[in-house]
């Protein structure tokens, strides 16, 4: 990820240069030497990570709000460079292969998902040989990729230029959450193949019974989970999980050849490997239909400070909310805002943000959470334990 070292600090002034707007940075309550540099590029908002050491500053985009234009990063962090004195940096120019079309229409944000009605779903693409396959051989259908790996999706969205695909679309966010998203019984197939079997760390894999039930709830009901491994223990988790249920039923196929291959895939193939697959079919499902869309992620009420509710996690049946690290901004700025960490919603599939109280002493989220019930929930139950607080 690009970033550089220098020997001082970024000037405390807000700058304005080439369309972007790098305003006074934002201290750390707890850690003076860490800082935040907000950028402000049209409508969105990140932040520049300064971690100041023993004898140098590091500079680094922050990973909450880090966009996905790899270009933007390394323009803001070179002209920051210029302003100072550099020890080192990797901010060379990428080639053009790596970063042409990351401004395309075909890379969908959270907002969007809900409007998009994919036929089929791809969850974690990799290099794309599947998912690219499936849209050149299925002009008609609506294709959606979830990827959190951002070489990945460079190197998707340049061959959906490169092969004039129309109906592909990527989504640079975890599909556990990106999937709640979605319509109710919209989906033909999501394709779930040979995803990290975290066989030591089983609470981070994807499949398990919240994603049962939210791929149940946007498939038609028709509609299936194709899920290909090489991992026995992953495999013999899921079909364990897919009994417990009363609402599913499956098949499963052993080394069943299909068109398209990963490089991954051929490798453990050319190791003699057995590849599982599982087709997870749903029945006679009524949980989580879809959700109402009446809560309003604002805030009606005003306080003081964010300092007393910083460092601390409160949990309400299913959803939780941990607000972590107060940064505000310096006594003689002129815009005197303060942020906090926050991630709330499912324990399963937590939701990351900001906390942002303004001037004025409103509040707002940096970045809007989504329309799914477990963000709603947390929500209110936010307000809860600020006016209750705040009295």
């Amino acid at each position: 990820m690009p970033h550089f070292i220098s020997k001082n600090m970024f000037p405390a002034d807000s700058i304005e240069h080439d369309g972007f707007r790098i305003m006074e940075p934002l201290v750390n309550a707890r850690f003076p030497n860490l800082s935040l540099l907000p950028v402000i590029y049209g409508d969105d908002v990140f932040f520049i990570r300064c971690i100041q050491r023993k004898h140098d500053v590091l500079y680094k985009v922050d990973k909450l709000t880090r966009p996905s234009d790899l270009l933007l990063i390394k323009k803001v962090l070179s002209f920051m460079a210029t302003k100072l004195n550099v020890i080192t940096h990797n901010l060379q120019q990428t080639q053009t292969k790596h970063t042409k079309g990351m401004q395309s229409g075909y890379l969908v944000n959270e907002m969007e998902l809900s409007t998009l009605q994919p036929d089929y779903i791809e969850i974690g693409f990799g290099s794309g040989r599947h998912i690219l396959d499936l849209a050149k051989s299925n002009p008609q259908k609506i294709i959606l990729g979830f990827e959190i790996h951002t070489p990945s999706i460079r190197q998707v969205i340049n061959a959906i230029a490169i092969y004039g695909l129309k109906n592909l679309f990527i989504c640079n966010l975890d599909a556990r959450l990106g999937i709640q998203a979605l319509q109710a019984k919209s989906v033909e197939i999501i394709f779930l193949h040979f995803p990290i079997p975290w066989n030591k760390a089983k609470h981070r894999r994807v499949f398990r019974r919240d994603f049962l039930e939210n791929s149940f709830r946007i498939l038609k009901d028709s509609g299936y989970i194709n899920m290909r491994s090489d991992d026995y223990e992953y495999v013999k988790d899921s079909i364990q999980e897919a009994l417990s249920a009363d609402y599913a039923h499956f098949e499963v196929l052993k080394n069943q050849d299909i068109k398209i291959i990963s490089k991954y895939e051929a490798r453990w193939s050319n190791m003699k490997k057995d590849i599982y697959e599982l087709h997870i079919f749903k029945h006679n499902f009524i949980k989580n239909e879809d959700i109402k869309n009446d809560t309003t992620f604002s805030f009606s009420l005003k306080i003081p400070s964010l300092q007393p509710f910083c460092n601390q996690k409160w949990v309400q049946d299913s959803v939780f909310i941990n607000i972590g690290d107060l940064y505000c901004a310096k006594p003689n700025a002129k815009h005197q805002v303060s942020i906090a960490q926050l991630a709330f919603g499912s324990f399963y599939m937590p939701f990351n943000t900001y906390l942002v109280l303004e001037q004025d002493k409103s509040l707002h989220y940096l970045k809007t959470p989504l329309h799914v019930r477990s963000h709603m929930q947390a929500h209110i139950f936010l307000c809860e334990i600020l006016k209750d607080n705040n009295k």
